[in-house]
């Protein structure tokens, strides 16, 4: 499903976009089940893609289907990803979700777990797609869009508090439990915990309870990989009040109970194939 994986971390937009990577996706039978990670990402299809599903776990029925628009927007937030395709090459941009707003105008909610065609989004998409296409090689392909961001980033007149504090908030966990995040974020920035959510949608897409669950969920995901290690012993590691409350929050996140992810083919942590998806 995934080979010839390319990968640029953007030096000059530390804290918004992670990483710019270019890959073959696809093939004819499977379909990727791609893990929530809290990102927002944009993604652009070379080379006349051809694009049989593509949808978050928000689309509606109508958006399910083939894609005639390729370059989109979407928030990765915490429900998976679903793609099939046939063979088709993609340039992925992996982004903090207060890049939705901060550099495309959408406030991160209008992307948790949907995905947006290019004419809702600030900044031509398309454009920069055929731009994509017209360079020969990925270093050249990550440059443009580095710069790119860059541009929109610097055109930015202030960046809002909240998107600087959030920017610093691994500094703020540091040396504290990471499951009572949104508990120490609301004590160190001054705001009550109703403006505090409030931001928190606007510039993550959710509330900060549950971006915390998204902090848990991955974490759990990361420990459940060795085979030897016990379910109720991840649960109990990862802030969960026992196993049972364990596996109802990981099939949310994931659509999957623990024991089912573990059985589904997959490549790394996040990506696992299936003929239909799982109910």
């Amino acid at each position: 499903m995934f080979d010839d994986l390319k990968v640029h971390v953007p030096p000059s937009l530390g804290g918004v976009v992670d990483v710019i990577a270019e890959a073959n996706i696809g093939d004819h039978v499977e379909r990727a089940w791609i893990m929530p990670n809290g990102s927002v990402e944009v993604a652009f299809f070379l080379d006349g893609a051809n694009v049989e599903g593509f949808y978050m776990g928000d689309d509606t029925a109508s958006e399910r289907g083939s894609r005639r628009s390729f370059s989109l927007l979407f928030g990765a937030q915490t429900k998976p990803q679903v793609v099939k395709a046939p063979k088709t090459r993609v340039v992925i941009v992996m982004m903090a979700p207060i890049a939705a707003k901060l550099l495309f105008g959408i406030p991160a909610f209008e992307v948790h777990n949907r995905t947006i065609e290019p004419t809702m989004i600030q900044g031509d998409l398309a454009m920069i797609e055929d731009k994509l296409n017209s360079l020969p090689s990925f270093s050249e392909r990550a440059h443009f869009l580095e710069t790119y961001l860059l541009q929109r980033l610097r055109a930015q007149s202030d960046i809002p508090p909240f998107v600087s504090f959030m920017r610093h908030g691994q500094h703020v966990l540091q040396g504290s439990d990471p499951f009572w995040m949104s508990k120490t974020l609301i004590d160190k920035s001054g705001y009550s915990s109703v403006h505090m959510n409030r931001l928190a949608k606007i510039w993550l897409g959710t509330t900060l309870n549950r971006y915390e669950a998204l902090f848990r969920f991955r974490e759990a995901l990361d420990r459940i990989q060795a085979p030897e290690v016990n379910l109720a012993q991840v649960a109990a590691e990862c802030g969960y009040h026992d196993q049972a409350h364990f596996t109802h929050s990981f099939k949310k996140y994931s659509g999957l109970t623990p024991s089912e992810y573990r059985a589904a083919p997959k490549v790394g942590i996040d990506t696992l194939f299936f003929e239909k998806p799982p109910a």
